[in-house]
């Protein structure tokens, strides 16, 4: 992947399609253009030019002038990502605010309705809805956790909230324990990142993940995952359940993994968000 896939890849994560971020890195190149200079030379047809500078500055990405023709120039990167940021925060604190009175009504509605003790089952569409899911599993453990995925996986998980998850349960006395294939020091350094109680290496039995609290919950994909840093990956799933016999059954399986799982000599990293 060359450098600038991997600025896609990563502006995906601050709203930007494939275009948008096509253009701001292009401005960034290329300085202070028009409008019609600057399809020309990014290949980009006009209109999808027009929409997505307008797209840009509505996001604070970009400014434009109102010469005739208009030029257009691209805010530097640390006040245009940090705008961005900020906007999000305080989605974040609006949504904070609101949810007391939405939580209170949406129960009061809940109650209404007699509980069922079936069991749940549910399938999570989508990078960052998964490991938001994820998050929320180690959340609310109360007992001891399995994450079992590839080097890849933990990695990605580092850059979400799950290591501040993760840290908030081992305060509770919740075990987290990581199972991975990877042996080499420098991925057990990143993966150590994660800041779990311990982490194991041994053969894994698909290229899938599998988090699980005993007795409790667990998630689980599919055996094929992207190796990227791609958090927009909508192809990646996951089954959610507590279902006490699957869970039952896979933590049976992860306890296996782990004691025929080799101790790694990586000692624990302090969290550098």
């Amino acid at each position: 992947m060359t450098n600038d896939e991997e600025l896609i890849t990563t502006l995906r994560y601050f709203g930007l399609d494939d275009d948008d971020a096509r253009i701001y890195i292009g401005l960034l190149r290329i300085g202070s253009i028009t409008v019609g200079n600057l399809s020309q030379r990014l290949e980009i047809e006009r209109g999808k030019t027009y929409r997505s500078l307008n797209k840009l500055k509505n996001s604070g990405m970009v400014t434009t002038t109102m010469s005739n023709p208009a030029t257009c120039e691209a805010v530097a990167p640390l006040e245009a990502l940090n705008g961005i940021t900020q906007k999000k925060e305080n989605e974040v604190v609006t949504m904070k605010k609101l949810s007391q009175q939405a939580v209170e009504k949406l129960e009061a509605i809940r109650r209404s309705v007699a509980p069922t003790k079936n069991s749940s089952f549910a399938i999570i569409q989508g990078r960052t809805n998964i490991y938001t899911r994820i998050g929320k599993v180690i959340e609310e453990s109360q007992s001891q956790v399995y994450i079992v995925s590839t080097k890849e996986d933990l990695i990605r998980m580092y850059h979400t909230s799950i290591p501040e998850k993760i840290q908030e349960a081992l305060k509770r006395k919740v075990e987290v324990k990581i199972i991975t294939e990877v042996d080499d020091k420098q991925s057990l350094q990143l993966i150590n990142r994660l800041g779990t109680s311990e982490i194991r290496t041994g053969k894994l039995p698909a290229k899938g993940r599998m988090i699980v609290e005993k007795d409790k919950q667990m998630v689980m994909s599919g055996s094929m995952m992207k190796e990227t840093m791609d958090f927009t990956d909508e192809a990646d799933s996951i089954m959610h359940t507590n279902s006490t016999e699957i869970v039952n059954n896979i933590f049976s399986l992860c306890s296996h993994l782990w004691k025929s799982s080799k101790p790694i000599e990586v000692k624990p990293m302090k969290i550098e968000r």
